[in-house]
């Protein structure tokens, strides 16, 4: 009787610890994604930068603080977009790039010819910040870049980013 009250106690301790939830690490991975056109890009840990504003160059744009996040793929293409915001924190919310400063570019390196599109002129291109504190921003990004070919241009569909920033004076 004594090894069946062991043996059932065992079972019900072992069943316990193995019903225990499992941590879900999704929100660690830092990544940029995106879908231009038919073909989908993925960097994992991105580069993200906050350049603080800088009043002595006498230049005007640097007096509004910029975020970079640029991310490179295994096949050696790049992904880079910039925001600027009126003053520190970044905040939560669009950033078109039709405003100053706010873009995105797109270097295809591999394939059966390198290009580069940008968002330069784009009327819809939008990066839209979800969530930010002191170390990682996350959003999404989408919209019409062009080749500066000439060549055309694509659609941005899908973009989303995750990445730790880190506050640097402007270079």
């Amino acid at each position: 009787m004594r090894t069946l009250v062991t043996a059932l106690l065992s079972a019900v301790v072992i069943l316990a610890s193995s019903c225990g939830k499992e941590k879900n690490d999704s929100k660690d991975r830092k990544f940029v994604s995106v879908k231009l056109d038919n073909r989908i890009f993925l960097s994992e840990n991105p580069k993200g930068l906050i350049y603080a504003p800088d009043f002595t160059t006498g230049n005007p744009a640097d007096e509004y603080p910029q975020m970079e996040i640029t991310g490179k793929t295994s096949t050696g293409d790049i992904i880079n977009f910039t925001m600027v915001a009126p003053a520190l924190p970044f905040k939560p919310g669009a950033y078109p790039c039709s405003k100053e400063g706010n873009s995105i570019m797109i270097v295809v390196n591999s394939g059966s010819y390198p290009a580069t599109y940008s968002s330069q002129g784009s009327s819809d291109c939008v990066i839209t910040i979800g969530s930010i504190d002191n170390v990682s921003v996350e959003g999404t990004f989408s919209g019409t870049v062009k080749d500066l070919s000439g060549t055309g241009t694509k659609t941005i569909r899908n973009g989303a980013f995750r990445a730790v920033i880190t506050m640097i004076a402007r270079p």
